[in-house]
């Protein structure tokens, strides 16, 4: 892309923003961010700006000039401010798809509601273990556009939302992964449907040359890619695959191409990985895709510390394993989560709404769940929905759901934060409402 002297604006001022506008500037755009807050609550993060980029306080609309619109993840393409730039045909894109059209590295895009992270980050230990270059971003810690301005490397790895993916046109990841569709955002989405088809955008340009990999366990990811002409392999835990990856009699096999046989034992997983295996899964596919050698994934699989968070083991008390789940923001992700384990479980759950549909948690928490505690604005959702099927305590502080928690354990139990929920009522964000959790367990007394 030729972005000399181009006339450009950016909306949203975070950590996506500042990366894309920086990365333009350096390369000779005239560059204005704009965002709706003020300069007050934004003086600190526009001081990591470079001096050429110009900023927008208290609006969203942008440059009437613009020639293109980069909106960072948390602006709706939807939004009534983008209207006028429309209507004058100006060109709307995500920071992922100007990235992409600048990229000169294969890409693996990984996208579903749940396990993304996991997912991506194990991808990338796994390919530089098997003496591989790549590097590791998108929704996950670094901006796309950011990993361009590092050094040159085979692979980008690229954890996706599907924010990122609603002004994408021509992104085109060389392996891209579906882990799961499950309700999420629906208070962003119009629908389900809606939320469904922007994941499916993540294989759109694929070729017969590329490779797409699906759960063949998830219902909706299992009807995908009919119309896709990349080569599909599939990943189960709950049935042998002639062309894929799959769990059996407690290890993993895999049958691609050149390899077929015993990958790992599960009980020989990394701490971090234990309650993760469904996300290895794929992970182990691209990596032989690749033409990684056993011992490499083999290395990764038993060594992985895993990522904070995400079925994050704490600490064990007494016999009782406290398990963060922090992120752990919608109903689908709650539910693989609670199927994790074969142990009784005491829940913490509750938080900000995301219009989410909590009934079915339902069947689940009573085949699960011995004791729920409950956190946050959604309390009383929660309680119209179990409409006394379940008995459960309420507590205004994480603190007090943590010592109720610890009250309802026994022995071999777990403690769960799984909140179903978005975290800004009572906190920062999940990762400020995880560390918490794993503070107050740490200094619990007894």
């Amino acid at each position: 892309m030729d972005l000399k002297n181009k006339i450009i604006s950016v909306i949203g001022l975070g950590k996506t923003g500042i990366a894309t506008a920086n990365f333009l500037s350096l390369r000779g755009a005239k560059v204005s961010i704009m965002d709706n807050k003020s300069r007050d609550q934004l003086s600190e993060l526009a001081s990591q700006l470079l001096p050429d980029v110009n900023v927008v306080y208290k609006g969203c609309e942008p440059h009437p000039d613009s020639e293109m619109v980069v909106i960072s993840p948390g602006v709706d393409i939807g939004s009534s401010f983008l209207e006028s730039s429309r209507q004058n045909g100006v060109e709307i894109i995500s920071e992922i798809e100007l990235a992409s059209r600048i990229n000169n590295a294969s890409l693996i895009g990984i996208t579903g509601t749940n396990g993304k992270s996991t997912c991506t980050s194990l991808i990338g230990e796994i390919l530089k273990e098997g003496g591989k270059s790549a590097a590791v971003g998108g929704n996950l810690g670094t901006p796309f556009v950011s990993l361009l301005d590092q050094e040159q490397v085979e692979y980008r790895v690229l954890e996706i939302s599907s924010f990122q993916m609603e002004a994408t046109h021509s992104f085109h990841p060389k392996i891209a992964i579906v882990l799961n569709i499950t309700p999420d955002h629906l208070d962003r989405h119009e629908s389900f449907e809606q939320y469904a088809k922007l994941k499916e955008k993540i294989y759109s340009n694929q070729t017969k040359e590329d490779f797409l990999i699906l759960n063949q366990d998830d219902p909706v990811t299992h009807a995908l890619g009919k119309n896709c002409p990349a080569k599909q392999i599939r990943f189960s835990l709950k049935s042998s695959l002639e062309y894929g990856v799959y769990v059996q009699n407690g290890k993993i096999f895999a049958n691609i191409d050149e390899f077929e046989g015993e990958i790992f034992t599960l009980s020989s997983l990394s701490r971090g990985l234990r309650w993760q295996v469904e996300n290895i899964l794929p992970a182990v596919a691209t990596a032989l895709l690749l033409g990684i050698p056993l011992q490499s994934i083999q290395n990764i699989l038993g060594s992985f510390t895993g990522l904070e968070h995400r079925l994050e083991w704490v600490c064990n008390r007494d016999g009782v394993d406290f398990i963060n789940d922090s992120k752990g923001t919608n109903v689908g992700s709650v539910c693989k989560s609670l199927s994790t384990f074969d142990r009784p479980i005491i829940l913490i759950a509750g938080g900000k709404d995301k219009n989410a549909d909590f009934s079915d948690l339902k069947n689940i928490m009573k085949k699960k769940v011995k004791h729920l505690v409950l956190i946050g604005e959604t309390r009383p959702k929660f309680k119209s929905v179990l409409n006394g099927s379940f008995g459960y305590e309420e507590s205004d502080s994480l603190e007090g759901a943590v010592k109720l928690a610890k009250e309802k354990a026994e022995k071999g139990d777990v403690v769960l934060l799984s909140p179903a929920c978005a975290s800004f009522d009572m906190f920062k964000d999940y990762i400020d409402r995880g560390n918490q959790f794993k503070s107050i367990v740490n200094n619990l007394k007894g």
